[in-house]
């Protein structure tokens, strides 16, 4: 019998990641999932198209691999743009006579702002109230609210650059016919590992990539501050292979297999290797190997605490109580051996690694305990809830599309669809349970 499956794919600076679910009765469960080396992207520029497009249609063909009887195949996709920016803006809706505020009313605010930034070459990733004064009185929820001549709002607005997802629509182009809704991966990383309270009381999200780690701040259950770094899990391989005198590949398996953030190692043990010099093994120590990690990381994680604890002093008021929630460290750095460790010896003891959380308040996906539990994953996982929740902004990229009317707004151009994806138009302009 046919099925209906979705492909959620993560294109990252290393690693390109996949996984299949399958629908059964209005539930979803894994069914496959792919892990191919990125080609063609290098510190977050894609740099040959055909090259990264081959490698997600790796990923793609992987998955088929299982789903060749599947009905219906939707994508979602999200990226790493290297450009968030965060921004506050402040609007007014004025009345000539008394009048009770309505949800559309704030709807009619977040469009009007969308179409702002559009005016002004600027994607909207995520939008939420900070603050409303009905009739100049502050207000936590407007709605039911009779105003006598004004309703105001204070909005947080995540954004890139217009061209900023450029690169991956021009990559994707002709991949699939329809739509392919596009995330920012870091912010779906941060959604997916945080959860409502943790983005209350405050929270740092440290996305440890390959080529740059990234720094997401919640407080008030809004994103406030988005710092990156030029440093990441490329510089601790490089370290390796220097070291060592060996290749990356053999770096990468020296990471994930043997390697241990540790300062000093009492246990005497040898660790072989295939060396460059000769195309012979060698043998290192266990605590030379966990040394080489160990002084990178903690040169990493220095650089990410002094400028956070920079960021928190200069902004005192924006982050009045501060990160009550601690730090959450995921993507693909989170993955070395006692990482947490050398994490909180810097940042705190609230420190913590980063695991989505297959649990009712997130779309629940069967049979995939082992997936939750890998900070790898955790942009899947996140981008796969803020999809079915709307809690973000997708931007799609829809094929054959040759002009955006700003005069039409894209629920209309989505609904028309109908199927799956028609549902995307209704949450373009969705808060969740942070904001109103």
């Amino acid at each position: 019998m046919a099925k209906k499956v979705i492909y959620a794919i993560d294109v990252g600076n290393y690693f390109i990641k996949g996984i299949a679910l399958e629908e059964n009765k209005g539930k979803y469960q894994l069914i496959s999932k792919a892990l191919e080396r990125a080609e063609g992207i290098i510190k977050g520029q894609i740099q040959d198209v055909k090259a990264l497009r081959r490698k997600i249609e790796n990923v793609i063909f992987t998955l088929e691999g299982e789903n060749s009887k599947a009905k219906e195949i939707d994508i979602v996709l999200s990226y790493a743009t290297n450009e968030l920016k965060i921004s506050r803006e402040s609007y007014t809706l004025e009345f000539s006579e008394p009048k009770e505020i309505t949800e559309s009313d704030l709807e009619k605010i977040k469009s009007n702002i969308q179409q702002k930034y559009s005016e002004l070459n600027k994607e909207v990733l995520d939008i939420k109230f900070v603050n409303f004064e009905v009739d100049d009185k502050k207000v936590k929820n407007p709605v039911a609210f009779v105003s006598n001549y004004s309703l105001n709002a204070v909005i947080n607005v995540v954004w890139v650059p217009e061209n900023s997802f450029a690169p991956i629509r021009n990559t994707i182009k002709n991949l699939i016919e329809g739509e392919i809704p596009i995330y920012d991966s870091t912010l779906a990383s941060a959604y997916g590992v945080t959860n409502t309270s943790d983005r209350n009381l405050g929270v740092g999200i440290i996305d440890l990539g390959h080529s740059k780690a990234r720094m997401l701040i919640f407080k008030d259950g809004i994103p406030k501050f988005y710092l990156d770094f030029e440093v990441g899990l490329e510089y601790v391989l490089k370290d390796i292979m220097h070291v060592l005198k060996t290749s990356e590949n053999e770096a990468l398996r020296l990471l994930e297999e043997h390697a241990v953030c540790l300062q000093d190692t009492k246990i005497v043990k040898k660790v072989d290797y295939l060396s460059l010099v000769g195309d012979h093994y060698e043998y290192t120590t266990q605590n030379l190997l966990n040394k080489i990690v160990f002084a990178r990381t903690r040169e990493i994680i220095n650089k990410l605490n002094s400028d956070l604890a920079k960021l928190e002093y200069e902004n005192t008021l924006e982050i009045a109580g501060g990160l009550q929630a601690g730090i959450i460290h995921t993507g693909g750095g989170a993955r070395i051996k006692n990482i947490e460790k050398t994490i909180s010896d810097f940042m705190g003891s609230q420190a913590r690694l980063g695991v989505a959380s297959n649990n009712i308040n997130n779309f629940y996906i069967d049979n995939a305990d082992e997936l939750y539990k890998d900070p790898l994953y955790s942009p899947i996982i996140g981008t796969i809830n803020l999809y079915f929740s709307g809690t973000n902004i997708p931007k799609l990229y829809i094929e054959d599309a040759k002009t955006y009317n700003e005069n039409t707004y894209t629920e209309e151009k989505v609904e028309k669809k109908g199927g799956f994806f028609s549902r995307l138009g209704r949450i373009l302009l969705g808060g969740n349970e942070d904001a109103i």
